[in-house]
């Protein structure tokens, strides 16, 4: 397998020689074309030049016709560079040439059937000895009734050598070339990928737990762009591996709570079993145990189904329904008024008009579970709970308000916490788990709400819930 860099030298080498290779090759044959166009038209001024310098010689000579047009061809071809051949032909057969040592084989007879008449020019290419290249052109004339054609052969090996040379030029350079791309390509991919390998780093090190590294990039390119990403998608990927620690660490101390509070009742509960089973008791304690122990059942049972509701809780989808808010506060404190003023706590509402879209069971589970909460927090003679409801822009307002003890500041963070007191003696003796909080967290949870808590001890606390949904109508205010 090759690497990236490897693979973009390669193919930037590749292109680099293909596109030389096509362009020199293009030029290398334009100039070869040129050249030979070139000397295509000078072959035919040539031989335009030559018949009609015979046709002036013969019109104004002293001899007879064909003996001056053989002076003639011989004073050209005294006159012409060696190169040069001249050839003459009478009914085809050769009558003169100044071949010397060369051999140059004409066909006269194509010359002859591409010329239909006197005046006619034909330009054709043969090899002569030693590879030499000739361009001849021809001419048909008649003198005293005689048809004569004229050839002139000129040696363009020249040509032919250039354009070898030229091409060994090509092979040299493309060669020269190939190496300087692939160094060139080399380093480019180099220099390319060079922040490749502060990402790869990177994944490593988070492969390997460091959650917490970087890969650091910002350029202004891709790669930088992949950088970001990446750094942004490891920032969230530590985020979300912290919650996951964290919620395993509250899932420890939860199950660690739970353990703590099934033992004692279980413990008190097997005990008075034990005592009932195996002594004889007077009625009176035997009363005593039968009601501890149906008293640790309960709280055991009450415990069971708070959990029960908590976990079901966690499930996204529940099914609302449109309520009114007012009409479920006014149910639920009428129902718990009596149970309050026996133990001298004094229980107000104040509400409004409207309705929402709320889950109706758990609501009134959070509003019981708070009137409950503050009704465990008052230890005065005279104790004061105040729940008022109000109709939001996009919700509905639960306000709970009571004259307990009181919470310090450092224990509002926590009182959501599953098994979590404020005073546990206080709350065991009521019959407390902490869960009941909790419950209440997990219910605004599910209704996209926000609770917060506002406590002073020896004062009071007061706890305010906004719970989110479709809103039906609004109404008046009522107070009691």
């Amino acid at each position: 397998m090759f690497s990236f860099r490897v693979k973009i030298s390669i193919i930037t080498t590749v292109l680099v020689a293909l596109l030389f290779s096509i362009g020199s090759t293009l030029l290398i044959h334009r100039s070869y074309m040129d050249s030979l166009t070139r000397e295509e038209q000078e072959a035919v001024d040539n031989i335009q030049m030559v018949t009609s310098v015979i046709q002036l010689s013969c019109e104004g000579g002293s001899v007879a016709g064909e003996e001056q047009l053989l002076k003639t061809l011989r004073k050209l071809g005294t006159y012409q560079t060696s190169s040069d051949v001249f050839l003459l032909y009478k009914e085809k057969k050769l009558i003169y040439g100044n071949i010397q040592s060369k051999q140059v084989n004409i066909s006269i007879d194509d010359i002859s059937q591409n010329m239909s008449g006197e005046g006619d020019i034909y330009v054709t290419y043969i090899n002569g000895d030693e590879g030499m290249k000739y361009i001849v052109s021809s001419s048909q004339i008649s003198i005293d009734n005689n048809n004569y054609i004229i050839s002139v052969c000129r040696d363009i090996s020249y040509v032919t050598n250039t354009r070898k040379r030229l091409h060994n030029m090509f092979i040299n350079s493309f060669l020269i070339l190939l190496a300087a791309a692939a160094v060139l390509s080399w380093l480019m991919a180099k220099f390319l990928v060079r922040h490749l390998a502060r990402l790869t780093k990177a994944t490593r090190e988070i492969a390997d737990g460091n959650l917490s590294y970087r890969s650091g990039l910002n350029t202004n390119d891709e790669i930088g762009e992949l950088a970001r990403d990446f750094d942004k998608m490891a920032e969230e990927l530590e985020e979300n591996v912290t919650l996951l620690e964290a919620a395993a660490e509250e899932k420890d101390r939860f199950m660690g709570a739970f353990t703590h509070e099934l033992k004692t009742p279980m413990t008190s509960i097997i005990g008075y079993a034990e005592l009932l089973r195996t002594q004889e008791l007077d009625e009176e304690d035997k009363e005593d145990a039968l009601q501890y122990i149906y008293s640790e059942a309960k709280r055991l049972e009450n415990m069971s189904l708070k959990l029960l509701q908590i976990f079901v809780s966690d499930k996204d989808k529940i099914e609302r329904k449109m309520v009114s808010p007012k009409e479920m506060v006014e149910d639920i404190v009428t129902h718990l008024k009596p149970t309050l003023e026996e133990q001298n706590i004094k229980i107000i509402y104040r509400t409004e008009e409207g309705t929402i879209m709320l889950e109706p069971d758990l609501v009134r589970t959070l509003i019981i579970n708070l009137i409950d909460n503050a009704r465990k927090a008052i230890e005065a003679e005279k104790g004061r709970i105040r729940v008022d409801q109000k109709m939001t822009d996009d919700g509905v307002t639960f306000i709970i308000t009571d004259n307990g003890k009181g919470m310090p500041k450092e224990a509002i963070d926590h009182v959501t916490e599953a098994f979590y007191r404020v005073d546990k003696a206080r709350s065991r003796a009521q019959g407390g788990a902490g869960l009941g909080l909790s419950l209440v967290s997990k219910i605004v949870e599910l209704h996209n709400g926000d609770i917060n808590f506002s406590s002073e001890p020896g004062i009071g606390t007061v706890v305010t819930v906004t719970l989110r949904g479709d809103l039906g109508e609004g109404g008046d205010e009522d107070a009691r």
